[in-house]
């Protein structure tokens, strides 16, 4: 489709979201294309990109570019991620755009800047040190020029216009902008080296509230270099040349090389059964499909439709119990596969399954040491999209700079904040990132590694058709989030609402404690308390992002959690 063909952001054509009497305003209901983001403009940059003309990659390129400007403090130009698109076709594309490491990346680097300032900010977490090469830029890009039907111009023009106007921040964005002030007042000198995120987002100290408007002229700056000159601009050209100069001055060591040098990975993705559904989510550098289907097909060996309604606390025991030994196997032996052996089939096979459902307990837990396997054999702040488009092609893309405002650090001149996802490697031999996560050796820094993900991009498929599209973001919650929402939708039926709403639960193995998101009916917690578990009094979850098929319709849905809206027709 020829540009002039392609009307993108005229006020005429804004369409607001579709939202059926009665239904919550996280909800939309539509019958030819749906997009749900955790954030409003940005599903509604894709859903106009949609109406005028465009595919689902048309529009999942707009909704990343405007999650840039709309979701600072989760994802942006600075960071990377994972796509996983059903072409109307039939087939099915998984890509990996996950940050690498520098060429200079070292597997002590971060306990010998520890020892350097003992009393420093954590060098995996914050500060330049911290930051990975992005990959965002370059795999949205390519993906539009391989899948698209729109210049990379017009899906750029919503995210710019976002920027130079500015838009309403919400309450997600002031929490998230309040909780990393303290990190300024812990290390003063956060003022001065990570000075944009402190002026731009923070406003020097004085926090904005909700409902004020966020502009962002620099980031606009950066919007427009791409649309104009293409994705080499930010990888070869000039802004590769600032990220150079900001790395070089502030102790971080991305150089220009590592970013000429950067190239997204095509994936082939895990697909597996689960009660006649199949499953399609994303390999490893991503941990979340390998994590998901070993969940999937031990909870498939027993009857938990039965137990969740007949008896809850045996239920949920059991849900716990499958996470328990999908994560110990995560901390055990994932990692980047094009650096190490992964035993993906091995982990995601129906016969390991069985062995590991054969140590179940109804009445029990067992020894943290017992979960997963010790030895196998040698076959051995993210946001989240969905977009699914009149012609039947369907894109689920999770993407992100890891923790809130990445690793603080940024090149002020273009807005860009930069991630931290070196902590999602092993980065201290023997200790645990941010998310307490334990990690394989597999996953120790190396040169242009990609660090172990949670993200779980994931299609659920009926009859080879695309019924259930899901995600989202959080760490290692954003597992057991998707993990939970699909269980609800294939096993107890539920629409799109309650599937989203109901209740969660989260075990990663390590620390050996349940996670609700929030307080469980008192039958449940003695329940699973008689058991041996320890169920963790503080709450919380990932937050997802989906898009229901079913007779026909659309059910889109933005988790109420984080405060997005989906939008349709």
């Amino acid at each position: 489709m020829k540009f002039s063909q392609t009307i993108v952001w005229i006020a005429g054509l804004l369409c607001p979201v579709q939202t059926a009497v009665g239904e919550p305003d996280w909800l939309c209901t539509g019958t030819r294309a749906m997009v749900a983001s955790d954030s409003t403009y940005a599903s509604q940059a894709g859903v106009d990109i949609l109406r005028a003309g465009g595919n689902a990659m048309d529009a999942a390129c707009a909704v990343s570019f405007a999650l840039a400007v709309t979701r600072p403090e989760s994802t942006g130009l600075g960071g990377g991620g994972f796509l996983i698109a059903y072409l109307a076709d039939g087939r099915i594309v998984a890509v990996d755009f996950r940050e690498r490491a520098p060429a200079h990346a070292t597997a002590d680097m971060f306990v010998q800047a520890a020892t350097r300032r003992p009393d420093g900010p954590p060098p995996s977490q914050i500060g330049y040190l911290a930051a990975c090469v992005p990959g965002v830029v370059r795999g949205r890009a390519e993906m539009l020029e391989r899948y698209g039907t729109m210049p990379l111009a017009a899906v750029i023009r919503p995210a710019i216009r976002l920027a130079r106007e500015g838009f309403p921040v919400d309450e997600h964005y002031i929490g998230t902008c309040r909780g990393v002030a303290r990190h300024f007042e812990k290390y003063p000198e956060l003022k001065e080296t990570c000075g944009y995120v402190y002026r731009r987002h923070l406003r020097s100290g004085n926090l904005p509230s909700a409902g004020e408007r966020l502009a962002q002229p620099e980031l606009a700056r950066l919007l427009e270099a791409i649309a104009e000159q293409g994705p080499d601009v930010f990888y070869t050209g000039v802004v590769a040349r600032d990220i150079e100069r900001t790395m070089t001055e502030r102790g971080g060591i991305i150089r220009a090389a590592d970013l000429a040098g950067y190239k997204i990975a095509r994936r082939e993705p895990i697909r597996s059964r689960y009660r006649g559904y199949e499953i399609v989510s994303m390999p490893p550098s991503s941990s979340g499909g390998v994590a998901l289907v070993e969940t999937l097909n031990i909870l498939e060996t027993i009857d938990l439709p039965a137990l969740w309604r007949q008896d809850p606390p045996v239920g949920w025991h059991y849900i716990a119990e499958a996470m328990k030994h999908a994560f110990a196997d995560r901390a055990r032996w994932l990692g980047d596969a094009d650096f190490a052996p992964v035993p993906v089939r091995r982990l995601t096979s129906k016969g390991y399954a069985r062995e590991l459902a054969g140590r179940l307990r109804a009445g029990a837990v067992v020894n943290p040491e017992e979960y997963g396997q010790a030895q196998l054999p040698e076959d051995a702040g993210t946001s989240h999209f969905c977009v699914v488009d009149a012609q039947g092609n369907c894109v689920v893309s999770t993407e992100t700079i890891n923790t809130s405002f990445g690793c603080l650090g940024a090149v002020d001149e273009w807005g860009l904040i930069l991630n931290n996802e070196m902590d999602d490697f092993t980065a201290v031999p023997g200790g645990q990132n941010v998310f307490g996560l334990r990690q394989s050796p597999l996953n120790a820094v190396a040169p242009g590694k990609r660090p172990l993900s949670s993200m779980t991009p994931t299609i659920v498929l009926a009859d080879g058709k695309p019924m259930l599209l899901v995600g989202g973001s959080g760490g290692p919650r954003i597992i057991s989030s998707v993990l939970n929402v699909i269980l609800r939708v294939v096993d107890l039926g539920e629409p799109m609402e309650d599937a989203i709403a109901g209740r969660r639960l989260h075990h990663q193995w390590f620390p050996d404690e349940i996670v609700f998101d929030a307080p469980p009916e008192a039958n449940v917690l003695a329940g699973l308390r008689s058991r041996g578990h320890a169920v963790s009094e503080a709450y919380g979850t990932g937050v997802v992002q989906a898009i229901l098929i079913r007779d026909g319709r659309l059910f889109g849905a933005s988790d109420p959690r984080k405060g997005g809206k989906p939008a349709g027709y």
